[in-house]
């Protein structure tokens, strides 16, 4: 859906951020959460003393009514204009929104309201929803209220499944997003002789470990300066072994830290690390080089970064729109993480986008009808056609408004007094405003090339070359989270940014995460058996 897409990239953007927020605000968030939970187990239980989230019949004929949606962005009505206003012409509904002013506060917020009988009707799907919301029934399942077998979700059954929670589906994403790619600049790479561009290999299936490996040999053997690989940790290596870190199924939760495949991937990559081919050197490092997280504006620009492991529709736009605006020469690209030479298939990580239904909500009724449009604007052959041509446009477009702050204009002012072009001179073409002379500035457009935009498509599961996988590791508590990106033994982070043993952190921190996973093994399992599901919120701090 073509305006929705601002809203999927600030998604992922905050996703990747958020780690870095204040973890003390977020574990009071989450004390709250599980306390809004304990108050549904115990008004919620059925008549076998099992926990359940009420999923009223509904009437498909009633109102569509206004959908209360509570959420921490500010853009979300102006990114969805159009939506909305489908939303209104066809369905007769409206959208409530009710914005937090920032993500730790959203949690408490959503938390504080179920818990006291206010539940919105929409949320939009977090890491921390599934399993960890989903555990303590902070959703309403959605099998009842939509056929995933229906035409309109062709293409969405596998991936649901991956979300499934004790056999409930109670997220069903509208849209399947790219995750992390391998960002480059190709210019650069010519100008240092390396002519294999990634995105031939991929097309010719040749996009494997060892010659991602040794793409990184000949960068870095080119000068001291060099970095073969910065950005996300180990979780998109991970997985091109067909193998996920951590998998909810047949009503358990299992890691894979001992499995054969992930050990040889993180060996892999710890001798990359140990060559100086990931992240920067120690070196480099006492110069003020980054180390893992670099914001992608910044990353290309002094032409020393090879790979850039970043969420990539946010990376191409920022990276072109940097490297343009200061005159460096640039072919931005992105391909997937490389192929696992042993794996049965060419495996990656995939992210999604869409939204959830709070336990309590009273319009469950209107925020089907929002889900269910969505998930129809996405895949409406028009709609897919316009997004292509608008990416791959060159057209120049240009400031809808006179940008001198002295205009003092008095034909058509803004609040600033500068001129608002009119429709008659848009469309006459008008380039000097007419109140104070100056030239009208243009936009800045980042545009897509046909091949990045088709490649972007397949990577989000068009045609049969991928075979997606989502992760939900990150999905539990602060504390399982720690245990993969920080502390002292990080098991994804450490063997790519650090000089840290992924046996030695395996035996350091498998113990440790057995212990954060039990409880939630425990619900899960009493939920199965029809058990009551008793929860004791730990403490905020």
């Amino acid at each position: 859906m073509v305006e929705l897409l601002c809203d999927v990239n600030v998604h992922i953007r905050v996703k990747s951020r958020f780690k870095e927020a204040n973890m003390n605000i977020f574990k009071k968030a989450l004390a709250l959460f599980v306390a809004a939970a304990a108050a549904i187990s115990v008004s919620a239980c059925n008549s076998e003393g099992g926990v359940f989230v009420d999923t009223p019949d509904i009437d498909p004929d009633a109102p569509t009514g206004v959908v209360k949606y509570l959420t921490y962005e500010t853009n979300f009505t102006s990114a969805s204009a159009v939506t909305i206003s489908r939303f209104s012409e066809r369905y007769g509904g409206s959208i409530e929104v009710d914005t937090s002013s920032t993500q730790p506060a959203y949690f408490e917020t959503l938390a504080t309201r179920i818990a006291t009988g206010d539940s919105p009707d929409l949320v939009r799907y977090e890491w921390i929803a599934f399993p960890h919301g989903m555990s303590y029934n902070m959703f309403t399942p959605l099998d009842k209220y939509l056929d995933l077998n229906d035409p309109l979700w062709s293409g969405i059954k596998d991936i649901a499944e991956q979300y499934a929670y004790n056999g409930k589906h109670y997220y069903v994403p509208y849209h399947i997003g790219c995750s992390f790619a391998l960002n480059y600049n190709y210019a650069v790479m010519k100008d240092n002789g390396m002519n294999t561009d990634p995105m031939e290999l991929v097309k010719t299936n040749q996009w494997t470990w060892s010659v991602f490996e040794d793409m990184l040999k000949q960068w870095c053997d080119k000068s001291p300066d060099h970095i073969g690989y910065n950005g996300v940790g180990g979780m998109s290596f991970t997985l091109t072994t067909g193998k996920k870190i951590i998998e909810i199924r047949d009503g358990d939760i299992t890691d894979n830290l001992d499995d054969p495949d992930i050990g040889r991937c993180m060996a892999w990559i710890e001798g990359m690390r140990k060559n100086g081919l990931l992240g920067a050197t120690p070196e480099q490092q006492d110069q003020g080089v980054p180390n893992g997280y670099v914001d992608p504006g910044q990353a290309f620009v002094d032409g020393n970064l090879l790979f850039l492991g970043m969420e990539p529709t946010w990376t191409y736009g920022s990276a072109k729109e940097s490297l343009d605006g200061k005159g460096i020469a640039n072919e931005m690209k992105f391909v997937p993480f490389p192929k696992d030479e042993q794996a049965d298939a060419y495996y990656q990580g995939t992210d999604t986008f869409g939204y959830m239904i709070p336990a309590g909500a009273k319009n469950i009724k209107g925020a089907l009808d929002w889900i269910n449009l969505c998930r129809a604007e996405e895949i409406d052959p028009e709609n897919v056609a316009k997004a292509k041509d608008d990416a791959c446009s060159d057209t120049v477009s240009y400031q809808p408004q006179c940008l001198n702050r002295k205009c003092n204009d008095t034909i058509n002012p803004d609040a600033l007094k500068r001129h608002i072009y009119t429709a008659e001179e848009n469309e006459t073409g008008v380039m000097v405003c007419p109140s104070c002379g100056t030239a009208r500035e243009a936009v800045y457009k980042t545009v897509w090339t046909e091949e990045q935009y088709d490649m972007m498509l397949e990577m989000r599961g068009e045609g049969d070359r991928f075979k997606l996988l989502f992760d939900n590791c990150y999905g539990f508590s602060h504390d399982v989270s720690q245990v993969f990106q920080g502390g002292e033994y990080p098991l994804l982070d450490g063997p790519v940014f650090g000089d840290i043993s992924y046996t030695t952190a395996k035996e350091q921190m498998k113990p440790v995460l057995d212990g954060y996973l039990q409880p939630y093994r425990d619900r899960l399992k009493a939920d199965a058996s029809g058990e009551e599901v008793t929860t004791t919120p730990p403490a905020a701090e």
